[in-house]
C-alpha cells in the first residue's frame, strides 16, 4: 500500500506556468505538471552539487515520484476530474444530462468525492437541478469548477466562509450563506502588460504576461511517494528561487507546509493518474482498454553549458485524470534537441522529461 506524503504550496505573488511550455508568457496553467515539478527539483539538486543519479538513477526507478500540483482551498484538496464521466455517474443520470453545460464546467473533485468515486460509488446524489432545469453540483466553488461536499464547506478558508460587516461604524464578523460561499474563487487569472527594451536600438516591445493569483488560504498541493527525505531541502531552495516563468517579477516564489501522509491501495486492474505519464517500452499496450487524454509537451531547456537557449523535443504524454489499465510506471526520455553537426550547437548532457506515473487504484464501472 503506497504512502503519499502531502505538501501544500502557497504563492503570495502569483505563479506563471506557461501553457505552451514553462517559459511561455501569454497564457498560464493553473496547475504545475508533474514533469515540470520533478524537473525543477532535479535542477535544484544539481545546483546543490548532487549527482543526477541520486534522484534519477540511470535505467532505474526514481528516488521518488510526484503528482502534479493541484489546487487546494483551506483544508480541502482537489483532484482532476476523471476523463470518463461514466466513472462518476449512473447511465440513467448521464442520459438525463442533456447538453450537460454545468457538468462540463467541473474540472476538479474534492478528496471526499474522489474517494467515493474511485471505490465504486456513483455521485448522482451530489447533483441538483438549477434554475434552468439543468443538472449541476449541489456544492461547488468558482462557478462549478471545484466540486465538493456539504461537509467539506466547514474546512474552507475563513475568508470564504465569513465576511466583515462594517454597518453602524462597527466591524462584525458574519458567516456567509452557503450560496455566497459557492460564489467564492480559489484563484483568478490576471494579465499584466510587460515591456522589453532592445539592447541595441533601445526600441520597446510591449507584451502581455498572465499569472495565477490564489485567494487567501488557497494554493497548490502535491503528493510524493518513495524516498522523500531530501524533499524538504529541495523545496526550501526551490521556493526561494521561484518556479515557472517571470521569476524576476516575483512570480513563482512559494512557501510550503508538509501536511502528513495518505495511504492508498496500489493500482490493480485500473490506475487513476495523478501525474503525467510517458509509457516506457512495453507499456503502450496498457492504453488499449483505457480512458485517457494526450497532451503535447514542449518548452525551453536550461543548461550549465555555454549554449544558447534551445527548445526541447516535443513529447506526447498521457494527462492527469486518465484511467489506465494495469499499474503504469513510465520513464524519463531524453528530449535534448538534435542539430546538424554544421550548426555548431552541442549539449553533452541528457535533458530529461520525467514521465513517471503516480496513480491511485480505481474500481472501473465500465
Amino acid at each position: 500500500m503506497p504512502q503519499l506524503t502531502i505538501y501544500h504550496l502557497s504563492f503570495p505573488y502569483g505563479l506563471h506556468i506557461g501553457a505552451g511550455g514553462v517559459e511561455s508568457l501569454e497564457d498560464t496553467l493553473e496547475t504545475i505538471p508533474s514533469d515540470t515539478l520533478f524537473a525543477a527539483l532535479l535542477d535544484t539538486a544539481v545546483h546543490f552539487g548532487w549527482e543526477v543519479s541520486r534522484l534519477l538513477p540511470e535505467n532505474g526507478a526514481p528516488a521518488f515520484r510526484v503528482t502534479s500540483a493541484f489546487p487546494f482551498a483551506g483544508g480541502v484538496r482537489f483532484y482532476p476530474k476523471p476523463v470518463d464521466l461514466r466513472e462518476l455517474f449512473s447511465p440513467e443520470k448521464i442520459k438525463d444530462f442533456g447538453a450537460g453545460k454545468n457538468i462540463k464546467k467541473i474540472r476538479y473533485l474534492s478528496e471526499a468525492l474522489l474517494e467515493r468515486a474511485r471505490t465504486g460509488d456513483v455521485l448522482d446524489d451530489e447533483l441538483k437541478k438549477d434554475s434552468d432545469d439543468e443538472w449541476a453540483c449541489k456544492f461547488s466553488l468558482q462557478g462549478g469548477t471545484f466540486w465538493l461536499t456539504e461537509a467539506e464547506i466547514s474546512a474552507l478558508p475563513e475568508s470564504m466562509r465569513f465576511y466583515t460587516d462594517k454597518a453602524n461604524g462597527t466591524e462584525q464578523k458574519k458567516e456567509r450563506p452557503t450560496e455566497a460561499v459557492m460564489r467564492q474563487k480559489v484563484f483568478e487569472k490576471q494579465t499584466a502588460p510587460r515591456v522589453t527594451v532592445d539592447r541595441v536600438s533601445s526600441a520597446s516591445n510591449l507584451f502581455q504576461s498572465e499569472r495565477i493569483l490564489f485567494s487567501e488560504g488557497c494554493g497548490l498541493w502535491f503528493g510524493a511517494a518513495g524516498q522523500v527525505g531530501d524533499l524538504s531541502h529541495l523545496l526550501t531552495a526551490l521556493g526561494d528561487a521561484g518556479l515557472g516563468g517571470e521569476r524576476t517579477a516575483g512570480y513563482g516564489y512559494f512557501t510550503f507546509e508538509p501536511r502528513g501522509a495518505l495511504e492508498f491501495d496500489d493500482p490493480q486492474t485500473c490506475a487513476y493518474l495523478l501525474s503525467r505519464w510517458h509509457p516506457k517500452e512495453g507499456e503502450i499496450a496498457c492504453l488499449k482498454d483505457s480512458a485517457y487524454k494526450l497532451q503535447a509537451v514542449e518548452g525551453w531547456l536550461r543548461t550549465p553549458e555555454n549554449a544558447a537557449a534551445q527548445r526541447r523535443k516535443r513529447l506526447w504524454m498521457v494527462a492527469e485524470g486518465s484511467l489506465i489499465a494495469g499499474n503504469p510506471q513510465g520513464d524519463a526520455p531524453d528530449v535534448k534537441p538534435e542539430y546538424d553537426a554544421k550548426s555548431g550547437e552541442t549539449i553533452q548532457h541528457p535533458v530529461y522529461r520525467p514521465g513517471f506515473a503516480l496513480a491511485l487504484d480505481w474500481k472501473r464501472k465500465h
